[in-house]
């Protein structure tokens, strides 16, 4: 299969080529990360497991054709407790694929730019769905800690991509800082990596790839070394384990990405 398209770009960390038009609003000071309404609670609930996951599942079915390979390996490890998971970021679909189709019935919240519940209308839903806006306040900070300590304590999973932004169907795996990966160094909890490959369709021949989620061994956190530096010994588990995925299978290369060298030049789309 040949690449539709070639796209360039100048900066791994932070170029994004996701288009999700998403318009930026902060979120208040005061932001209430979730409801101590015993209604609202079971109303959530309904709303995630009724509604939410078979929705999603059925859309990132249609959308992508996903697959998961190594769920067996979660069952075998026993992980008792809440956990993080890491995953490269290749389509809006990846957040879908592990709440709709590795874990259920493991609730998941997935960690979000404030953006992506920027719409006062839909957060309600999309905080029942499980996303977890990152903070920019003080305050928002502290709730957030918070709420993610409690969610842990309950047992749920946390999504995180540690690419941060979306690059459609992109095969190789971008270079991303141990920030995040203080969290699972801080709670102390077990750390496991999903990669997205593609593979082509047998009945789709010249239609989109196919989405093959690889799943890992769990990583944990050495508590014996520093907070510092056992993030980076978890964050270079999970991205070793990435480039290992998405090198070693027949990746399909549905977008080529090539790097932008001129500093200067303008970022082109070749269509």
């Amino acid at each position: 299969m040949l690449p539709k398209k070639t796209i360039y770009y100048k900066d791994p960390l932070n170029d994004d080529f996701a288009n999700t038009g998403f318009d930026y609003k902060p979120l208040p000071d005061n932001f209430k990360y979730s409801s101590r309404n015993p209604i609202t609670k079971f109303l959530s609930f309904i709303f995630y497991y009724a509604f939410g996951i078979p929705i999603l599942w059925i859309y990132a079915k249609i959308a992508t054709g996903f697959r998961i390979i190594g769920k067996k390996k979660l069952r075998k490890a026993h992980l008792k407790g809440g956990y993080f998971i890491y995953g490269n970021h290749t389509s809006a679909c990846d957040a879908m694929f592990v709440p709709a189709g590795l874990l259920p019935p493991k609730r998941v919240a997935i960690v979000c730019g404030q953006a992506a519940v920027s719409k006062a209308f839909a957060r309600p839903f999309e905080m029942a769905l499980g996303a977890l806006p990152l903070p920019e306040t003080p305050n928002q900070k502290k709730a957030y800690t918070e709420e993610m300590a409690k969610r842990l304590k309950k047992g749920h999973a946390i999504l995180i991509f540690p690419e941060a932004h979306i690059w459609p169907y992109c095969t190789m795996i971008r270079p991303f800082p141990d920030t995040s990966f203080t969290y699972p160094a801080t709670f102390n909890a077990p750390v496991v990596a999903v990669c997205t490959t593609f593979e082509k369709r047998k009945h789709c021949p010249a239609g989109k790839p196919r989405a093959v989620i690889h799943v890992s061994e769990p990583f944990y956190p050495n508590m014996d070394k520093p907070l510092g530096e056992r993030a980076h010994l978890l964050r270079e588990a999970v991205y070793n384990f990435m480039v290992e995925t998405s090198s070693s299978l027949d990746n399909v290369e549905y977008y080529r990405y090539v790097y932008k060298k001129e500093a200067g030049e303008q970022i082109q789309e070749k269509k």
